[in-house]
């Protein structure tokens, strides 16, 4: 496959027209400002690389160029012509496809297949040429110099193998505008350096590219200009000429932001909601734990009073962490210490038992039975955690239900309304409520407020603080780090797998958070 077969091409006197254009781009959700006033310009043939702290609306940009959510205000112009409405198949028929950080494929297609769904190759009489399509996909694939083997399936490769498929379906698009978000988050230094080879072939083609990345290494080597989010404004953008300001970027991404939660009077913004909290004896000790390429390593002490915050972009290993301590994938190495005796479990229940139970990142996933009621779902745990659960009586397994639909002011009609028509927040205090039916000592919550408005929030780690007052401890993951400089006792950060910092006190800061979290040593930080 050749180079013009495979790119639609720079048209003539494109150059001289940006291939996009955005003027003063806006974007609420339910009221809240995603973004606002968003002004970027993009041609042939460079790399642009997009910057923002999570939240600072670097996805929400990016699914508006790519026509999968539309702009509540301002213009999008592509090579000239207006988007004017929401849909990626126009936006593609433009020429602007984005590789997602997290690909959806089919897990039971062979890549082969996958890398052309939806876009089908077919012969004159309208039947899937699967001898081209598979001929094809090796060919992108080869390009790209991705070891992926096209008639695997798409369900069995590894973070890294998926991304590569995102890549090549993405390409074989024929671009003229590539979004890349976090391509590189899973691949190992080869496959990175046959991916930014890829890059510069496609820029030498007129390929303009957006480059969304959490590694300013890789930013500062592929990318001639930056922007920078900040809560969905546009803080600032030059050329790097070869170059970063490290300091000047984690500056303008943390920066000032306006805390939308209850504080303590007098709060500021850097000062955990919880005080100083009087600690025990250690719950839980994790030394060296290794799983996989996504926990390289970690170590920590959580303690009795204790509630420990994880922080760090997404996909550094956070969640991970949190699911190989409570047995949900397997560790290769280290040890876990649960209240000074070493355990090596072999399932989840193995810590259930031993009082450390895990809230998941997933709740339609992981969390619930979706289509089951309120009350099936807070008692689960009973009685699946139960040795002889049909001794259970049934009237206190009620009486439970009841007691924890009233504490946590889950807005029900009742234990037997279905919980796929409750509220985002309703359904997260169920899966935090279903632990309340057994004892426990520990909980492990990954990014729990995620998709819940901000009463549910507060809701949520208000019960948080009860269960920690009550002589238990908890270790919480959140993307937002507001969240965790507002409710946590001390803060680990993550990078690439590993523990980059483990700050308390007056160290708690976003500077020295935004710093560890890009690898950075806290004193690169300008204040």
């Amino acid at each position: 496959m050749t180079s013009a077969e495979r790119i639609a091409g720079v048209e003539e006197g494109v150059a001289s027209v940006p291939i996009l254009d955005l003027k003063g781009v806006g974007k609420r959700f339910a009221g809240i400002v995603a973004l606002e006033g968003i002004d970027l310009e993009l041609r042939s043939g460079e790399v642009l690389g997009l910057l923002g702290a999570n939240g600072s609306g670097k996805s929400t940009l990016s699914r508006i160029i790519a026509g999968e959510t539309r702009a509540d205000q301002g213009r999008v112009l592509i090579a000239g012509r207006a988007l004017t409405r929401a849909s990626p198949r126009v936006a593609a028929g433009l020429g602007v496809v984005i590789a997602h950080q997290h690909p959806s494929l089919p897990p039971h297609l062979p890549v082969w297949e996958s890398l052309f769904l939806g876009a089908e190759i077919c012969t004159t009489g309208g039947f899937i040429d699967r001898r081209r399509a598979r001929r094809d996909a090796i060919d992108i694939l080869s390009w790209l110099g991705a070891r992926v083997d096209p008639d695997a399936l798409a369900g069995s490769l590894t973070a890294a193998g998926q991304q590569w498929v995102e890549i090549a379906r993405a390409v074989s698009r024929k671009p003229r505008l590539l979004i890349l978000d976090e391509p590189s988050a899973a691949m190992t230094g080869p496959e990175v350096a046959a991916l930014f080879t890829s890059v510069r072939r496609l820029t030498a083609e007129g390929v303009g590219i957006i480059f969304i990345s959490h590694r300013l290494h890789e930013v500062e080597e592929l990318c001639g200009r930056i922007v920078v989010l900040r809560n969905g404004h546009h803080a600032g953008s030059w050329s790097t000429r070869g170059r970063l300001d490290v300091p000047r970027i984690l500056q303008l991404m943390s920066g000032d932001r306006e805390v939308r939660e209850r504080t303590a009077p007098g709060q500021t913004l850097g000062e955990s909601a919880v005080g100083d909290p009087v600690v025990g004896e250690a719950l839980l000790e994790v030394s060296g734990l290794t799983s996989g390429t996504a926990v390289r390593g970690a170590s920590l002490t959580l303690r009795r009073g204790e509630v420990l915050g994880i922080a760090g972009l997404q996909g550094q290993g956070q969640e991970e962490l949190l699911e190989a301590i409570a047995a949900c994938r397997p560790f290769e190495q280290g040890t876990l210490r649960v209240g000074g005796t070493e355990v090596r479990p072999r399932c989840p229940r193995d810590m259930i038992r031993r009082g450390i139970c895990l809230v998941p990142n997933d709740r339609h996933r992981q969390g619930l039975f979706v289509d089951g009621d309120v009350g099936s779902n807070l008692g689960y745990v009973a009685v699946a955690a139960d040795r002889r659960p049909w001794r259970l009586p049934p009237r206190a397994l009620a009486a439970f239900v009841r007691t924890t639909i009233e504490r946590l002011s889950i807005k029900t009609r009742g234990p037997r309304q279905a919980v796929d028509t409750l509220s985002g927040g309703n359904q997260q205090k169920i899966v935090v409520g279903k632990w309340l039916s057994i004892p426990f000592d520990v909980i492990l919550l990954s990014d729990p407020t995620k998709g819940v408005d901000i009463h549910a929030r507060t809701e949520i780690y208000e019960l948080v603080q009860d269960l920690v007052a009550a002589d238990r401890a908890a270790i919480v993951y959140a993307s937002d780090v507001h969240e965790l400089l507002l409710h946590c006792s001390r803060i680990l950060v993550m990078y690439e797998g590993r523990i980059t910092a483990d700050l308390a006190g007056a160290a708690m800061n976003e500077d020295r958070i935004a710093a560890a979290s890009f690898g950075q040593p806290a004193m690169d930080v300008v204040s």
